[in-house]
């Protein structure tokens, strides 16, 4: 919604002020109307004109940052309301992450990107006149940059921005299912890691503490068990392991 302000309330009060300047700078004689008026059409050339070749070029510039073996899943530009004093943010997802490209008024850009295991949540939300102010559509990371959260937001068409939001959900779910199984496995490998008892003649006090590690251990199979670390034929092979070390050791 602040977006849209700034685009319906913003920039007319923006170039009202400027133009009101520059007549009371020129004493609001005619001279200082006609210079209004050529400032004016000036921002209506910059703005309006020849703006779809210009993102046509943004696109190229994209194609030219990618990394080998990185491919454009969806790219798009900023709608018109959303670049009416300054240029139109272009942004792209590939395969690897999400790109973000902010083009100067003079000329140059400034890249920036995050990848999809840096991917927090992605948004969607369709703006009043979606056919005229599209879709605000926003990346969240966990990452920072000068302690401020690092966040992507753009204002593409709405079919674009709903392609762009379900690859979003796409990775975010498979960087959730990658970072689950990592978890499953360590617990998994400490659980098959553990040593078990002194395999010499154990003194009474040494049996002791061998029977209390194996109830420790055995509860902990248990709670694995019970979190769906483990399955129920794996949980039977290890506590067999547990066991038929515990007898060796009598």
């Amino acid at each position: 919604m602040s977006g849209l302000l700034n685009a319906f309330v913003g920039t007319p009060i923006v170039l009202s002020i400027i133009t009101s300047l520059i007549i009371l700078l020129f004493g609001g004689k005619l001279f200082g109307y006609i210079v209004a008026i050529l400032f004016l059409c000036f921002w209506f050339k910059m703005v309006f004109r020849g703006g779809e070749k210009r993102a046509e070029n943004a696109f190229v510039k994209f194609k030219d940052t990618l990394m080998k073996d990185e491919k454009i899943i969806e790219q798009g530009i900023d709608t018109r309301p959303f670049g009416l004093l300054s240029r139109r943010k272009v942004f792209a997802v590939t395969n690897s992450r999400v790109i973000e490209m902010n083009r100067g008024i003079l000329g140059g850009y400034k890249m920036r990107d995050f990848q999809w295991k840096d991917l927090k949540d992605a948004e969607v939300n369709e703006n009043i006149w979606p056919n005229l102010c599209g879709s605000t559509l926003s990346f969240k990371s966990n990452l920072k940059k000068d302690s401020l959260d690092f966040n992507i937001e753009v204002y593409p068409q709405s079919k674009v921005a709903t392609s762009a939001y379900k690859h979003a959900q796409m990775e975010e779910q498979a960087w959730e299912e990658k970072r689950r199984i990592r978890a499953m496995e360590e617990k998994r490998a400490q659980a098959g890691g553990i040593m078990i008892g002194n395999q010499s003649s154990p003194s009474p006090q040494v049996e002791s503490n061998t029977e209390i590690d194996i109830t420790d251990q055995l509860l902990k199979l248990k709670k694995l068990l019970d979190e769906g670390v483990l399955n129920d034929a794996e949980f039977q092979e290890m506590k067999s392991k547990l066991l038929s070390k515990q007898s060796q050791n009598f």
